[in-house]
């Protein structure tokens, strides 16, 4: 196999160290980033967002969360902002004005999970997808809602898909991709996977298999080892730096990921 495109990364050697020494070191060049979740059933996964993206570097944070949680979060996360809930305590359809200005302050927005069920945050979330333009980065329950309708995001160049093994392969099933996920493929065979599948899609792609964080983008695959991190760390960690070297999503998501795993300094 011609696996020209598969890059691994140790420690020691990570794959892109002039990446590695030009992230922002000032605040104030540091990107703004949006991130968006949250119900009535909780909102530990929009918090460790923060906690994750605050310890990576990012310059500001602005929390969008349903309104139902105003009373319990206002104190905890001193960024959040409240829009409309549903009855069930998910964001409510008249909450994408706020969604479409804090995009226009971001310069990337993330969607961790924590949503919950509700069709009409479901309705929000593909109106939503629909007008966006900036960078944005969808992981946990947002996967689902993607993976239901997979036409919305078909040409979306500016899309971070933080996935699981399951969530890739629904992703598969439901775009009729030929190639299927699955937990018995070895390392290559993944990294074959999805160089194929970012060759005819436009996404970035951050997955894990056999202890590896993958990376992919534009054909290109890497694999980084994961160790203790989990992949919802890994994908916001990823996500800042590439909000942060937007011009470099490959290089800059798979350095994120080096530096986040095995404890380099910048």
């Amino acid at each position: 196999m011609d696996n020209t495109y598969f890059h691994q990364q140790t420690a020691g050697k990570p794959l892109f160290s002039d990446v590695i020494w030009s992230q922002p070191e000032q605040q104030s060049t540091s990107g703004k980033l949006a991130i968006v979740g949250g119900g009535g059933h909780g909102f530990y996964t929009v918090s460790r967002a923060y906690a994750d993206a605050s310890k990576t570097g990012i310059g500001s944070i602005r929390v969008l969360l349903p309104d139902v949680l105003k009373r319990t979060v206002s104190y905890l996360l001193p960024a959040s902002e409240f829009s409309p809930s549903t009855k069930s305590g998910g964001l409510a359809r008249d909450s994408l004005s706020s969604l479409v200005e804090l995009e226009a302050w971001a310069d990337g927005v993330l969607f961790p999970g924590d949503l919950g069920k509700s069709s009409e945050t479901a309705i929000l979330m593909e109106h939503y997808l629909e007008k966006n333009v900036s960078l944005l980065s969808l992981a946990g329950d947002a996967i689902s809602i993607i993976c239901d309708n997979p036409g919305l995001i078909l040409d979306n160049d500016r899309l971070c898909l933080i996935l699981d093994l399951n969530q890739l392969q629904k992703l598969l099933l439901n775009i009729r991709f030929p190639m299927a996920a699955r937990s018995q493929m070895t390392i290559f065979q993944m990294a074959e996977l999805l160089h194929s599948l970012t060759l005819n899609y436009p996404w970035s792609l951050i997955t894990e298999h056999e202890n590896l964080f993958f990376v992919a983008y534009g054909g290109q695959v890497s694999a980084t080892g994961r160790g203790n991190t989990t992949l919802a760390t890994a994908g916001v960690t990823a996500s800042v730096w590439r909000l942060q070297q937007p011009t470099k999503p490959f290089k800059a998501e798979s350095s994120g990921i080096y530096v986040l795993t095995s404890g380099a300094g910048i």
